[in-house]
């Protein structure tokens, strides 16, 4: 009987080496996930200074500076001059081929980063907001 009433006494939760195992890997996903995220997530903002100030990754909203169509770098990088609504303007350098229908943008966001080293904003990726065919329709009838 005495071994019946010392079994009783150790009836709490045993961690075994495969428990702790699994909790570090649960606590590795949720580490990595949080960080695979916050790096993915991208603010939006509308101010060149703010995104001149930030390390990070943002996404630039602004128009393309009158006049400017933009021309290819020696690195073949479209880039060309886009301004916030302060009138701040900033150098954007993107590696790929010019969007089509570019030179009608109403706006432009820009998605991507400021480096400072080059004083350019560096572009992955960019959306270009043309006038729309119903914006053209609207404007005749009113005329």
């Amino acid at each position: 009987m005495a071994t019946a009433s010392s079994d009783f006494g150790r009836r709490g939760f045993v961690l075994k080496p495969l428990h702790i195992i699994g909790l570090a890997i649960i606590a590795l996903a949720i580490g990595l996930g949080y960080y695979g995220l916050n790096s993915a997530l991208r603010p939006y903002t509308t101010s060149v200074a703010e995104a001149m100030s930030t390390g990070r990754g943002v996404q630039l909203a602004g128009f393309l500076v009158p006049g400017e169509q933009g021309s290819y770098d020696a690195q073949n990088n479209f880039t060309f001059k886009m301004q916030d609504a302060t009138g701040k303007i900033v150098q954007v350098v993107y590696p790929r081929v010019k969007p089509a229908n570019f030179e009608k943008a109403v706006s432009i966001v820009a998605i991507g980063h400021y480096d400072t080293a080059k004083g350019v904003f560096q572009a992955d990726d960019m959306l270009v907001k043309c006038p729309s065919k119903y914006q053209e329709q609207l404007d005749q009838s009113k005329g």
